[in-house]
């Protein structure tokens, strides 16, 4: 890894307005130019929108979602030759009448992969490798999309892959900036500590959700965090509304921690953790589990 400058910011991506989510990725992609940028990590499904959170069903996702192959993918590339910038842009992606939640990096010399997001239902990966990492010419980085910045398995196996920097874009819910220091960047903040890893996080932008608790909406917050779990930098500004940091991500603070104070890459018994596979064993703890349900948590959060 070298060190270098990278730019996490938010979009307020429209449903199936791909033209003009595309000009807000062209002018995220001049500015982070503008600061000097070599990466811009964007949020989950920021190319094509999300049919959330108002459940839109016109047009339907079958419609919207695009293959890598599509004219909106090469101007994604074009943008990324013309700002020099390489660009983790997110989109349901169409690929064997399939529909994925992906993530492609665009550089200026075409795509260089895509990461199809693990925990999302039907929309989940079918990959046998389901955790690549992207050698970007300057860092490795791995890519951790919403949800599977839950499940520390995601993290942990990108470090051992050889991630430097782990990408973690958000549609991010919750809304208010409380809700989402304890729900997303606790984690975040375990991810980056626990593996050694530089955390970079982009939020989608989407004000309060009709009907639901004042707390649920998309942040637009954008974070970055170093390979010690302390913050670098968290975006400022009204929840709800696009937002962004540009850091520098210094090489030698990573190779610095990577194996001081005795971390878990160090001490791991592989071995030993035989029972995290065993499906016997997740079976039974979740038949004892209590029915999944949200709660309406309003009056342990306050809005921004």
């Amino acid at each position: 890894m070298q060190t270098f400058i990278a730019t996490a910011a938010a979009i307020a991506a429209r449903w199936a307005d791909i033209d003009g989510n595309l000009d807000k990725i062209r002018a995220a992609a001049q500015r982070a130019a503008h600061e000097h940028s070599r990466l811009l990590l964007l949020p989950e499904c920021c190319l094509t929108g999300a049919d959330w959170p108002q459940g839109l069903t016109r047009p339907p996702l079958s419609a919207v979602a695009l293959p890598l192959d599509s004219p909106p993918l090469d101007e994604l590339v074009r943008i990324a030759r013309q700002t020099g910038v390489i660009i983790a842009a997110g989109l349901y992606e169409k690929l064997r009448g399939r529909v994925f939640i992906t993530q492609a990096f665009a550089g200026p010399r075409g795509l260089l992969g895509a990461y199809r997001k693990v925990h999302q239902g039907e929309l989940s990966s079918r990959e046998r490798e389901k955790f690549p990492v992207f050698d970007l010419g300057f860092a490795r980085a791995g890519v951790s999309t919403c949800f599977d910045n839950m499940f520390p398995e995601c993290a942990r196996i990108l470090a051992l892959r050889g991630a430097e920097v782990l990408l973690s874009p958000f549609a991010s819910l919750p809304l208010t900036r409380p809700a989402w220091r304890l729900e997303r960047l606790v984690a975040l903040r375990a991810r980056a500590q626990d593996n050694r890893l530089f955390v970079l996080s982009a939020s989608h932008a989407e004000g309060r959700v009709q009907g639901s608790p004042p707390e649920w909406g998309y942040s637009g917050i954008c974070c970055a965090i170093n390979p010690l779990g302390e913050v670098l930098a968290e975006s400022r500004g009204p929840t709800g509304r696009p937002q962004r940091v540009t850091v520098r991500l210094d090489e030698r603070l990573r190779r610095t921690y990577l194996l001081a104070h005795q971390p878990s890459l160090l001490a791991r018994r592989p071995s030993a953790y035989r029972a995290l596979a065993d499906g016997k064993l997740q079976r039974a703890f979740l038949s004892q589990a209590p029915p999944f349900r949200f709660l309406n948590r309003s009056n342990r959060f306050t809005v921004d």
